[in-house]
């Protein structure tokens, strides 16, 4: 693991807050998880973190603290395309007025439109930058016209971006003509106890394919469903996950009449990594992807991954998985099957996958990252500059 090394800038490094994401305790995503781990790490290491909570994020008493980090819960019109612009509004205005931290970490494109005024007031803003946002299948016409109009307004307006692959790296660099700082997200290398929530579910170790992650149709879990259904095994397909916005897909992928296919809704906690850590293989059928933080999760816990050939998952991975043709049900098929004729060549691959959180995505080094990006917005003095490639 890596050591974090304090330099002169870090030391003098002023209070950052958190605003885009549902809030801590991490309960819905990637970016609530990337935010609990780096948050938490940079308390531990002496600085001052707020994070920005949505009140539909956890029920009374709200607390004030998490782990060291400063928590300040503000309401929102709890609606899919309303929840975030709403609450991110009160969110600037609060910081403003309270002013009790000098640089803003904004998670997703579509929260830009509150730098402008938080610069009026010194406040220096990174761009947490989620690749193609206005690609994702979730989103209306005018939504996804919305996020890649904003993604050029945060190039105009931000002093610095953040992406966590490669590829959108690139992509700011080609499209938009300016340079990020890429920062992926990482994964922990951890022993789980106990098997309580295998039992549960009537699940055994070892004996079930999984996915976690949003029930949504750019998740591509229709695809595993399909493929899954025509492979001869008594290994079940574990499911984990929900979608309240889009009830109408959920229901469409639960009228599947295959015995061995559950769904368990959300599990969060002990018993999401009991599920993660004894797992047969996981499966990423995503047709859009960042760097996904449940599939380096799955690869840290040593378990042999399948993933849905689109450049994201390939860049994450690496070597060290197996991925079918982008949307191809049969080529998924065809995987799962090879896999449950070769056991040795799984657990090939889950120490592949562990091996290659370990080297690439510690979240230690990462942040590290972010505390050296936060150290020179502090030294900015407000201007735009060109972030540092990290890659």
């Amino acid at each position: 693991m890596t050591t974090p090394v304090e330099s002169t800038h870090a030391a003098a490094l002023p209070p950052v807050a958190i605003i885009g994401i549902r809030g801590l305790p991490p309960l819905y995503g990637g970016g609530e998880t990337a935010s609990d781990e780096i948050a938490r790490r940079l308390v531990r290491r002496g600085r001052r973190v707020l994070v920005y909570c949505r009140n539909h994020n956890t029920d009374p008493p709200r607390p004030s603290e998490y782990h060291g980090v400063d928590l300040v819960h503000l309401p929102s019109l709890h609606t899919k395309n309303l929840d975030t612009p709403t609450h991110i509004v009160l969110c600037a205005i609060h910081l403003v007025f309270t002013r009790r931290a000098k640089i803003a970490l904004l998670s997703g494109v579509g929260t830009w439109f509150i730098i402008p005024f938080l610069r009026v007031f010194g406040i220096r803003t990174a761009m947490w930058a989620d690749g193609k946002d206005w690609e994702r299948g979730k989103w209306g016409r005018f939504a996804r016209w919305y996020l890649r109009w904003s993604a050029a307004q945060s190039v105009r307006f931000s002093n610095a971006i953040v992406t966590d692959t490669t590829i959108a790296h690139r992509l700011y660099q080609e499209e938009f003509g300016r340079e990020t700082s890429y920062i992926p997200y990482g994964a922990n290398i951890e022993e789980v106890d106990g098997t309580d929530e295998l039992h549960k579910w009537g699940l055994e170790a070892g004996e079930y394919l999984l996915f976690v992650g949003r029930l949504i149709p750019e998740k591509g879990v229709h695809y595993l469903i399909h493929a899954f259904e025509r492979v001869a095994t008594e290994k079940r397909l574990v499911i984990i996950g929900d979608n309240p916005y889009n009830p109408e897909y959920v229901d469409e992928l639960k009228r599947t009449t295959n015995p061995r296919i559950l769904f368990t809704g959300y599990i969060f906690g002990d018993g999401f990594k009991q599920m993660m850590k004894h797992c047969w293989i996981y499966v990423q059928p995503s047709d859009v992807e960042g760097t996904s933080p449940v599939l380096l999760t799955a690869m840290g816990y040593g378990r042999a991954v399948v993933v849905n050939g689109i450049p994201e998952n390939l860049a994450t991975i690496g070597k060290a998985g197996l991925a079918f043709k982008p949307g191809d049900e049969e080529s998924l098929q065809e995987l799962i099957e090879e896999l449950l004729r070769d056991p040795e060549l799984v657990e090939r691959l889950g120490q592949a996958g562990l091996e290659r959180v370990r080297d690439e995505f510690d979240w230690e080094e990462i942040t590290s990252r972010f505390e050296e990006l936060f150290a020179s917005l502090a030294d900015s003095r407000g201007q735009r500059g060109r972030a540092r490639d990290f890659a």
